[in-house]
């Protein structure tokens, strides 16, 4: 097996066109959000002034419209989906934290977001990605493809993979099994053309069979993949692991969109607002809608 280092860099979502062969994007940005979600309020006010900070005005005092405005308020928006996250979790928190220390055999742990979101991600993108990435190994053989195949994965795979599956729950809310077609097209659209097709659709075929065995794990464990909780769930994660939204339209119209728009109030109406006016100009330069 090919051994690659993961960057603490990339778990935490600090280069956000990271491209990491040592997770092939599985574990990029998610698990960052998701320690932030269970610190104490203090440290998510910190992280919000930190990002407030960072963003840049025109003289006139409005936002200017960059790549770096709409980065920082992306990541006020995921900071505002780790407080839901927080304020929803009803384990007692005697140290001011909590433990991720979620199980998808424990009824109580389906009955809130923190979990419902920490479960998706280590089923569908922790766990397979041991055996995804040996058999990438074994597929390819050549040491640099393969790393050029897991950096492919890591640029907007994941993500990908997880909106098809929330489009296809949109849709047709029943049976998990009409959504692996859809994700290995939509998976397949985020590799470079100049990878082999017969090794590219080898490949696409291996990465969504270990994501949907851990669904299918899920659905034993009599986890909730059908309804509003477990979309909203799949939605956060998609957002907190997408590198740019700016560079993937389908995460921001089917995953941060609706999560702006949930009636449980879940982002800031000012930092909904700022999301808006720099996405609405950012999406109207970029043109008609692609297959992104």
């Amino acid at each position: 097996m090919v051994v690659n280092t993961h960057r603490a860099n990339c778990e935490n979502a600090k280069n956000p066109g990271c491209e990491c062969s040592g997770c092939g994007g599985s574990l990029h940005g998610w698990g960052g959000w998701a320690d932030l979600a269970v610190k104490p309020p203090a440290a998510r006010e910190e992280r919000r002034q930190v990002l407030r900070g960072k963003l840049r005005r025109t003289s006139a005092g409005t936002l200017g419209f960059n790549a770096n405005n709409r980065q920082q308020s992306v990541d006020l928006a995921r900071l505002d989906l780790a407080g839901h996250l927080w304020d929803t979790d009803p384990r007692p928190t005697p140290d001011g934290s909590r433990p991720r220390d979620f199980k998808v055999n424990e009824s109580p742990s389906l009955d809130f977001d923190n979990a419902r979101m920490n479960i998706l991600a280590d089923e569908v993108m922790t766990t397979p990605w041991n055996e995804i990435e040996g058999g990438i190994d074994a597929l390819v053989g050549n040491k640099q493809t393969a790393r050029e195949i897991k950096k492919g994965l890591a640029w907007h795979g994941w993500c990908s993979m997880l909106v098809a599956l929330i489009q296809v729950i949109e849709k047709v809310n029943e049976a998990i099994g009409l959504v692996a077609d859809v994700a290995k097209q939509a998976l397949s659209k985020r590799f470079d053309s100049g990878i082999a097709k017969q090794l590219k659709d080898a490949v696409v075929d291996l990465v969504v069979d270990k994501v949907w065995s851990g669904l299918r794990r899920l659905l034993d464990a009599h986890f909730p993949l059908l309804g509003a909780d477990p979309v909203r769930a799949l939605r956060m994660l998609a957002v907190f692991a997408c590198p740019s939204v700016e560079q993937h339209r389908r995460v921001y119209q089917h995953a941060l969109v609706p999560l702006m728009g949930d009636a449980k109030g879940l982002v800031a109406e000012e930092v909904k607002a700022q999301v808006a006016a720099l996405f609405t100009a950012w999406w109207r330069r970029k043109g008609p809608a692609t297959a992104q």
